[in-house]
């Protein structure tokens, strides 16, 4: 009896032993605003989207594709909340644990299915290392509200509704995060006639309001748990503070002054 218990012990071992040495890390890669040919849920970048750089992860890699002139939230063909759900259900609920790299809306769109989950991701079952954000529009862009302010006679797409910041901020929950880390890495390299409607610091596309996860809009130049208006650029009020949302924190390797690189860029080498 007592060799057939130490028999059963050493089985279970090698079984509990197979599955870690076989468990590895996936990497689930989420666009942001595109055309509509980027869709896909397999280890492929349609079109492209993540340029060179993406191959040069080690492990498995998904792509989330999605039409990406749609609204981020929405489910149906070719669009982020299907897809994402397809990609994270199949690949990230058994052995393997998936990280989340995503640019730019694609960070609207995980942030929205993380704070839909209804409870953490994993009491759902899902294994979610984290995720990095790179230039994450998930609080809005002012370029947005002026372009569906009927700029030059063009009232915008889906997307470019969605991304009105009154919209992105009170969709849903950012202090819901599944209980997962979301790790912000914004950019600073803007350009005149952007940075001109964007509050402080920018990346031509979202200020650090938005790509820093704060829960207040305003104009910041440092990405950190906490900062005060004096701190930032505009306006000038030193009365203000500002907190990042539950759940956000600047990625450990990103300095507080952020990253020179242009929203563009971000995504070829900003989470390496």
């Amino acid at each position: 009896m007592l060799k057939s218990k130490i028999n059963l012990l050493v089985v279970a071992a090698s079984l509990v032993l197979s599955a870690s040495l076989s468990a590895g890390t996936i990497t689930v890669f989420v666009h942001g605003k595109s055309g509509s040919n980027h869709n896909g849920t397999g280890t492929t970048d349609v079109n492209s989207y993540w340029g060179a750089n993406a191959n040069t992860v080690s492990g498995t890699k998904y792509f989330v594709g999605y039409d990406g002139t749609s609204d981020p939230r929405t489910y149906g063909t070719a669009r982020a909340q299907t897809n994402l759900t397809t990609v994270l259900v199949n690949q990230c609920k058994g052995v393997d644990t998936c990280k989340i790299v995503c640019h730019s809306a694609g960070c609207y769109a995980t942030e929205y299915w993380l704070s839909n989950l209804g409870g953490t991701a994993s009491s759902k079952g899902f294994k979610i290392s984290g995720v990095t954000a790179l230039a994450a529009a998930s609080g809005g862009s002012e370029l947005a509200n002026s372009l569906n302010a009927i700029t030059f006679g063009y009232s915008g797409n889906a997307m470019d509704k969605a991304l009105i910041v009154t919209t992105a901020r009170s969709s849903f929950s950012h202090n819901n995060t599944g209980g997962v880390t979301i790790a912000h890495v914004p950019g600073y390299k803007g350009m005149a006639g952007a940075s001109a409607i964007l509050p402080g610091e920018d990346d031509y596309a979202v200020a650090y309001h938005s790509s820093c996860g704060y829960s207040t809009v305003g104009g910041l130049s440092k990405c950190q748990s906490s900062i005060t208006q004096s701190e930032g650029i505009w306006p000038f009020n030193s009365n203000v503070s500002y907190a990042q949302y539950s759940g956000h924190t600047r990625a450990p390797s990103v300095p507080v002054e952020g990253l020179y690189k242009n929203h563009g860029e971000l995504p070829a080498d900003g989470w390496r």
